[in-house]
């Protein structure tokens, strides 16, 4: 049996990421994987992590990436370099990784497989979506609506000029200011100060010992709900969410956040995929891109009718069965890495 190996770090090792019951998989965020896996038993491949193989002395035929290493993967795989094909699966944005977009380190690599839609040419790099499970009904039931907007996200900094963490913190500080009693706020790290910067300010921001002092440093923000137990629970209670992606103007970076949204049943104010209509149906969100402030913005969520607010969760449901929804389910996520291995 041929052997694929998916290199991940500690979190995922030993097979972790393939765990239905893991503590990591979140909302079944990696029911991608275990289909891929699934897939490639299909095929006649042994799917495992690389620390899997490794204490067998195996050495897989390919090995996939998540996202670049630091490293340089020759010196990663030791012995294994040169004897197996090396993959990579691009998800991270610069936001967050920025080596993903040092294109001479994507020679390291034979296929690639990324949601950018300006690199697909499907000789070396090949589109793939982020994996979403997702319902395939929207209920348009209003009842359950409590308030108007909320926002769900962790809070981060960055100083890349496209992000768009800054921009989640103004709309929320204008809700706060302008329509308190419209929005509520939920996410991680909202409670404490974030060190901006380089990498080496940012390490401060994951020591323990210094939690106290950027609690008391930390920004009060008035709307805080503490972090969200599960993410469609609170957005059930809400007609719209702020939803933007890390990053904005990129083709095809769209990411769990606006189908966390469809599968409450809410209707996101999205911004991030700057080609967003060609994935996803103009008329299942609210297009940030639309209103030039905040004052406007509100102005239609509030105005919004209820017959209108249900045309959007009926869309919702009409995109979720489509052809086109099904190009986001973990279905097609592991068919797609799955089927690389037809070629080599």
């Amino acid at each position: 049996m041929k052997k694929f190996a998916v290199w991940t770090g500690p979190l995922y090792s030993n097979n972790e990421i393939f765990n239905p019951s893991s503590a990591v998989n979140r909302d079944d965020c990696l029911a991608g994987f275990r289909l891929l896996s699934a897939e490639l038993l299909a095929k006649g491949w042994e799917c495992s992590t690389q620390d899997v193989f490794r204490a067998r002395g195996a050495v897989p035929e390919v090995i996939l990436f998540l996202d670049i290493p630091r490293e340089p993967i020759a010196r990663l795989t030791g012995d294994w370099a040169g004897k197996s094909k090396c993959w990579l699966l691009l998800q991270e944005p610069a936001t967050i990784v920025p080596q993903n977009w040092d294109f001479q380190r994507h020679e390291q690599f034979e296929k690639i497989f990324t949601w950018d839609d300006k690199l697909v040419d499907e000789d070396k790099y090949f589109k793939i979506n982020y994996a979403v499970n997702h319902a395939l009904a929207i209920t348009p039931d209003t009842s359950s609506k409590e308030k108007l907007c909320t926002l769900i996200a962790g809070q981060h900094k960055s100083q890349h000029p496209d992000e768009l963490y800054s921009e989640r913190v103004k709309a929320v500080r204008w809700f706060e200011r302008n329509h308190p009693e419209d929005f509520d706020l939920y996410g991680r790290g909202w409670e404490e100060y974030l060190f901006p910067g380089p990498g080496v300010l940012k390490i401060l921001n994951r020591q323990s010992l210094l939690r106290p002092m950027r609690r008391l440093l930390a920004p009060r923000f008035t709307s805080y709900r503490g972090p969200a137990e599960t993410k469609t629970e609170v957005l059930k209670r809400y007609k719209f969410c702020i939803c933007y992606e890390n990053i904005r103007g990129l083709e095809g970076y769209i990411t769990e956040k606006i189908f966390d949204c469809f599968a409450a049943g809410c209707v996101p104010v999205y911004w991030g995929a700057e080609n967003i209509i060609r994935h996803i149906p103009g008329d299942c969100f609210i297009d940030k891109r639309l209103f030039p402030n905040y004052a406007e913005l509100y102005r239609h969520l509030a105005g919004l009718s209820g017959q209108s607010y249900v045309e959007y969760l009926t869309n919702i449901t009409h995109f979720l069965r489509s052809e086109q929804g099904y190009m986001f389910t973990p279905q097609k996520f592991a068919a797609t890495i799955a089927g690389g291995t037809t070629d080599g």
